[in-house]
């Protein structure tokens, strides 16, 4: 994600330090930093934020929490306030058929406004990180995006027929969207709907029809919280990727929708006096819960092998804004909305370790092993066998373990001819040697060779097999049998299959 330095010192009330000293820091302790760029009196950072700490970090507020606890400095992060709810505005009618795809929904009318071009601190935010300028509407939901992470949406109000539905698409149904492309829906896409049909694809694209142009003056704010896999799903199959795709794809947590929605109309509300807000609908039936872990203080040592005091455990938690108690030799931390990636006891060891230091951890000398390591007799036996009949001229074959017959049947096969686990090696076995011999003049050769080893599933129980099979039919492996049974001193208790040319057996 492209970062803007002047906006991370936003921020700050304190000057930051420079930009490549902010990167180098972040580059140790968070994300990797592949580039740095001077740009019209701005530094960009490219920072490469991995999918386990997207939830919160593909903002410029989640990267400047992150720099406030490397560069030990407060940050200062300001509470939207709701805007107040104008009488007469209209209000939006939402219903949501499909709550666990889309786990929130927030809309508000927002009327009287005038879409025109963004005040030069606005265009020259976004086009900062690479983002084009459309309009003040437009550019207030994108400006929020890219600060607090939520996506949101704007559709004219005027041009919605009815209430909001949020909905799976109906087969044969159409949709165009933004940027001109024709989708042709079927019933596994989600889509935001009105009464005469798709307005948007869910956390992916607007469509046309209820466009924000120049000659808007009510506009309907969405905010959500759709399903990560559904939206990478249809982000894949229609070849869209978005900006709000990409978070919603990483999962981002509900509560971060109203907290969008808020800042966005505030936003709005700054950049335009005489602006009027309807009330807030918000269809959340299944709120996250509040998320707190107990970290032993002992684990955290053992883990991290320092000997950390309680008060360098707290002071790094407390740097990184997570409110912790102490209850005896544990710390109780609670984890912010918006961190669905700390769950577990070593997710804060892991950050307690990166703000202490990792470079703190000791080099410890590995303990000498006291047992000369036992052979396994089976890989033993397996190795030597391989190693005789290569020397003998055969060729090693992998077949699947999968047969239209057999014993044990899959409760879920792939194909017909894959509905059973093999019962013998041989059903396989003879078709591959089969196709073999059919390319011998390819090999300049006269015969094929082959064998495998391979597990072979029966009702009574799971066994590992060996066969042996050899091209033409007049061929015979009798003399490679016996030299196989010299490996274990014992006759091997298996059979020929159809001729000579071809044995298996148990071992």
């Amino acid at each position: 994600m492209l970062i803007s330095y002047n906006w991370l010192q936003s921020y700050f009330k304190k000057k930051l330090p420079p930009a490549e000293e902010v990167a180098e820091r972040l580059a140790f302790s968070f994300a990797e930093v592949e580039g740095l760029e001077k740009k019209n009196g701005d530094t960009i950072l490219d920072v490469k934020v991995l999918p386990d700490r997207a939830c919160y970090a593909l903002s410029h507020m989640g990267v400047a929490g992150e720099a406030a606890a490397l560069c030990e400095i407060e940050a200062d992060f300001p509470q939207s306030r709701a805007p107040r709810v104008s009488r007469g505005t209209r209000i939006v009618s939402v219903r949501n058929e499909e709550p666990t795809l889309c786990t929130r929904y927030t809309a508000r009318a927002i009327e009287n406004i005038s879409v025109e071009p963004s005040p030069a601190w606005l265009r020259e935010r976004l086009e900062a990180i690479g983002q084009r300028s459309i309009n003040n509407i437009v550019d207030a939901t994108n400006f929020v995006m890219f600060d607090t992470g939520q996506p949101l949406h704007a559709f004219d109000a005027d041009k919605v027929r009815g209430g909001i539905i949020i909905r799976k698409a109906k087969i044969g149904e159409r949709m165009k969207t933004l940027d001109g492309k024709e989708l042709s829906l079927d019933v596994h896409a989600l889509v935001i709907a009105d009464d005469e049909g798709p307005l948007a694809l869910a956390g992916v694209k607007g469509g046309a029809r209820a466009e924000v142009t120049k000659d808007t003056r009510a506009v309907i704010l969405e905010a959500a919280s759709f399903n990560a896999s559904m939206v990478r799903r249809a982000s894949e199959k229609f070849g869209i990727k978005t900006e709000s795709s990409r978070r919603f794809e990483n999962r981002l947590s509900a509560e971060l929708a109203l907290e969008g929605s808020d800042a966005c109309a505030e936003l709005i509300q700054r950049m335009q006096s005489g602006v009027h807000f309807g009330k807030l609908i918000d269809r959340y039936p299944k709120k996250e819960k509040k998320r707190s872990v107990s970290v032993s203080v002992k684990f955290v040592r053992d883990a991290l092998g320092l000997q950390l005091s309680e008060k360098e455990m707290l002071a790094a938690l407390a740097r990184l804004a997570l409110p912790v108690r102490k209850r005896g030799d544990f710390l109780v931390v609670s984890s912010p909305p918006e961190r669905l990636d700390l769950v577990r006891q070593e997710d804060f060891v892991e950050e307690i370790g990166r703000i202490v230091g990792l470079e703190r951890i000791p080099e410890t000398q590995l303990p000498a092993v006291s047992d000369s390591p036992s052979i396994n007799k089976r890989l033993f036996y397996e190795d030597k066998i391989r190693d005789l009949l290569v020397a003998e001229g055969f060729s090693e074959v992998l077949t699947s373990s999968f047969a239209a017959h057999g014993d044990i049947a899959i409760e879920k096969p792939l194909a017909s001819d894959k509905a059973f686990c093999r019962r013998d090696l041989w059903t396989n076995f003879h078709h591959a040697l089969i196709k073999n011999y059919s390319n011998v003049p390819l090999l300049e050769s006269e015969e094929i060779k082959q064998f495998e080893i391979g597990k072979v599933f029966t009702t009574k129980r799971e066994h590992l097999a060996l066969i042996i099979g050899c091209m033409p039919v007049k061929k015979s492996v009798s003399d490679t049998v016996h030299k196989v049974e010299k490996i274990f001193g014992v006759p091997l208790r298996g059979k020929f299959c159809g001729g000579d040319n071809v044995y298996e057996c148990t071992i």
